[in-house]
C-alpha cells in the first residue's frame, strides 16, 4: 500500500458520525467520498463546488449543507457573500482543500471570491489537508495572490 493511500486510510478512518467535512473539487476527493460510503458513516459535506455537492446528493447517503448564493455555472462553484456566511456558522472537522499556488507554508488563490469562502472554511475547520500539489510562488510575486491559509 502506498504512503498516501495508508494516509487517507488513516484520516478516513478518524471521521465519525455527524463530523461536519468540507471538499473543495479534486479527484481525490471524490476518491475520500467513496471511502466514508463504504464505511456507512453518515457525515454532513460542506462545499461551494457544485460538482461535489451533486456528487454528493447522488452517490451517498450524506447529509448536504448547501448555501444560499450565486452559482457561477463557468466554475461550477456558489458564490456570495451569503456562502461565506453560512460556512462560518459551522465547526468543520477536516477540510479537504485545493489553491493553485504555495509560498513558504501560505496557501494562495486566485479568484478573489473562491479565496474568501477557503478563507472562513480554513478558519473554522480543525485540521486542513491539501488535495493538490500547487505551484511554488516565487517571493516576488505572492503579492498579486489572495492567501487563504497557512500551514
Amino acid at each position: 500500500m502506498s504512503a498516501i493511500k495508508e494516509y487517507l486510510e488513516h484520516i478516513t478512518r478518524t471521521i465519525k458520525h455527524e463530523d461536519i467535512i468540507a471538499f473543495d473539487n479534486h479527484p481525490f476527493a471524490y476518491k475520500i467520498l467513496d471511502e466514508l460510503s463504504n464505511y456507512d458513516i453518515k457525515i454532513s459535506v460542506i462545499s461551494y463546488s457544485t460538482d461535489i455537492i451533486k456528487y454528493v446528493s447522488r452517490c451517498t447517503n450524506f447529509n448536504i449543507i448547501v448555501p444560499n448564493g450565486v452559482v457561477d455555472s463557468a466554475f461550477h462553484i456558489i458564490v456570495g457573500s451569503d456562502v461565506v456566511q453560512t460556512f462560518s456558522k459551522y465547526r468543520i472537522r477536516y477540510y479537504f482543500i485545493t489553491v493553485p499556488y504555495i509560498f513558504d507554508n501560505n496557501l494562495y488563490q486566485t479568484i478573489p471570491a473562491i479565496a474568501d469562502i477557503q478563507r472562513t472554511l480554513n478558519t473554522n475547520a480543525k485540521g486542513v489537508f491539501l488535495l493538490n500539489r500547487p505551484d511554488v510562488l516565487d517571493n516576488h510575486s505572492n503579492h498579486d495572490y489572495t492567501l487563504v491559509g497557512s500551514f
